[in-house]
């Protein structure tokens, strides 16, 4: 026993007690982000022990109001002190500790003339989750919690273990309450990952995990990271997760080894090069069985987004680069008035592209469904030297499907995945002279989730296209040019539908942008008074895995 030395109490540099802490580094405490709410200095004490030393709140979580997830804070003091850590428990044993109906300690510091710590047991349960966020704490018979609690560690006292941190007090009886909320260390490690460095995990070692934690340090769980977690798992994650690290403390705290050493070698296809580097030194070491890295994924990109402002009739001007899937250089955003958004994406589209000159890559927009039919393939690339964009792989994209929030993605997700799988277009073409009504259309690919390319024999009206983009049809291709032709059995649209489903039908979905340059560059050998398909050809290609970071100002 060590007489539990790391107990703490957190207080107001201007003094006062305001709740608990615990030690668990020789300078670092956790405590509630909602009682240093506000300060960047705290007052800590160890009580009977040294008292009123200078902190710094050097980590917060999400929490920023009452009922906020994530409250977490973690202190740092000015120099260590003499007393041992609090010993942590293994988050893979909470669930069986807390089912034999074993009681727990807690602590804390409510205001009391004589200043003295209290204490309380309490009893806790894994079918009293509440929010997927925390467990709820009943206290024993004559034990109440109250203002001073929040921030104390949940602890075995058979074994000094801490199993989690008390949040939150239902205070009801004269500010005392008989029921609390504890944020298990499973969760607090959400919030504040360097805690991995001190829990005693089961796989590889304390020294491995926290390296493998550096490298990955700030890095986004993505969607293309999560369609390569689906991948060797077996099925998606619920929930998703905060970051990269997150989603491989999943893999190997819930798989076998095998998918760990499968995920990481993916993982590092989504990495900076120095980053990547990095990893595989690290895998070489520590993952002796380590496959060779995946392939990168698809080809470069610069991805110009515009968002269309709710007023001013102007647009927020991004563009992004895409290399080695993962973000690249980018531009900043820029708002600009509807007439000067040409010239402010060929400026910055000609800004980026040094970043990708020497490798396979593509244009593509991302643009509101009203501009997807504009003919992008004719703007400059080089405007001093007029050279068009089209001498590369132009595609458009439904900007609304790159928001965190959307529908359309999610739609597009799936069938996407199905389209990959099936390794082949199988478009399904859509006549010229199709009924046009938008009810019907919408029924119909509602009803044929297996449809995941349409070819159009001319420029699809709104409805049809509203309704394509509503049921996440992620690959789309139209000529702009009308059929305004009388008679529909030899017209130029039956021609142009015919000639696009052949030239796409056993592709594989991904060479589609390909597919259209080629036949782009057909076309300019054609005489203009034929008809060919690759003319004003238009390719909605929308692979929901190349997603940017939106700009701050369109984050939801």
């Amino acid at each position: 026993m060590d007489d539990w030395q790391w107990r703490a109490w957190v207080g107001h540099p201007a003094g006062g007690k305001v709740g608990a802490a615990f030690l668990v580094t020789a300078t670092r405490l956790l405590t509630c982000a909602h009682t240093v709410h506000g300060l960047t200095e705290a007052r800590v004490g160890f009580p009977g022990l040294l008292e009123d030393l200078p902190a710094t709140v050097v980590s917060r979580g999400d929490w920023r109001r009452a009922g906020d997830t994530g409250d977490v804070a973690v202190l740092e003091l000015r120099a260590p002190v003499p007393y041992g850590p609090a010993a942590l428990a293994d988050p893979s044993g909470l669930r069986e500790r807390v089912l034999d109906g074993r009681t727990f300690s807690v602590y804390g510091f409510p205001r009391r003339p004589d200043q003295n710590e209290r204490h309380a047991s309490v009893t806790t349960s894994p079918h009293r989750e509440m929010r997927r966020e925390w467990q709820e704490l009943k206290t024993a018979p004559g034990d109440w919690l109250e203002e001073g609690y929040s921030g104390s560690a949940v602890y075995d006292p058979a074994t000094d273990e801490v199993i989690g941190m008390v949040t939150n007090a239902e205070l009801r009886y004269d500010e005392r309450a008989d029921l609390g909320w504890m944020l298990p260390v499973s969760h607090i490690r959400t919030y504040w990952e360097e805690l991995d460095d001190l829990l005693p995990l089961r796989w590889l070692t304390a020294e491995a995990r926290r390296e493998l934690r550096e490298i990955l340090d700030g890095v986004r769980f993505t969607d293309p990271l999560g369609a390569d977690l689906e991948r060797v798992v077996g099925r998606p994650a619920l929930g998703g997760f905060r970051s990269a690290w997150g989603s491989v403390r999943y893999v190997a705290e819930g798989w076998d080894e095998e998918r760990l050493v499968r995920y990481v070698a993916a993982l590092g296809t989504h990495l900076p090069e120095a980053r990547r580097q990095r990893l595989a030194a690290w895998s070489a070491r520590h993952l002796p069985r380590s496959a060779p890295a995946a392939p990168r994924s698809g080809p470069a990109s610069v991805i110009v987004r515009l968002e269309r402002v709710t007023f001013d009739n102007a647009f927020d001007v991004t563009v992004h680069t895409w290399i080695d899937g993962a973000e690249g250089p980018s531009r900043q955003t820029e708002r600009v008035p509807e007439k000067r958004v040409r010239p402010a994406v060929e400026t910055g589209v000609a800004g980026v592209v040094p970043a990708l000159i020497g490798r396979d890559w593509m244009i593509e927009f991302a643009v509101p469904e009203s501009w997807l039919g504009k003919p992008f393939e004719q703007w400059y690339l080089d405007p001093r030297n007029r050279i068009q964009m089209r001498k590369y792989p132009v595609v458009v994209r439904d900007v609304e499907r790159l928001r965190p929030d959307s529908i359309r993605r999610d739609q597009a997700h799936h069938r996407w995945r199905l389209l990959n799988e099936r390794g082949r277009s199988d478009p399904r073409p859509i006549a010229c002279d199709a009924p046009r009504k938008g009810s019907h259309f919408q029924d119909w690919l509602e009803a044929n989730v297996d449809f995941c390319v349409l070819v159009y024999g001319s420029r699809p009206v709104k409805s049809w296209l509203t309704a394509a983009l509503n049921n996440g049809i992620p690959v789309m291709l139209w000529t702009r040019t009308p059929c305004d032709a009388s008679a529909h059995d030899t017209c130029r649209g039956h021609r142009v539908l015919d000639e696009l489903t052949t030239a796409v039908g056993d592709k594989h979905p991904g060479d589609l942008p390909r597919v259209a340059l080629a036949l782009r560059k057909e076309a300019l050998l054609v005489p203009k008074d034929k008809p060919h398909c690759g003319r004003e050809l238009t390719l909605l290609w929308d692979d929901p895995s190349r997603l940017p970071d939106p700009p701050l100002a369109m984050e939801v």
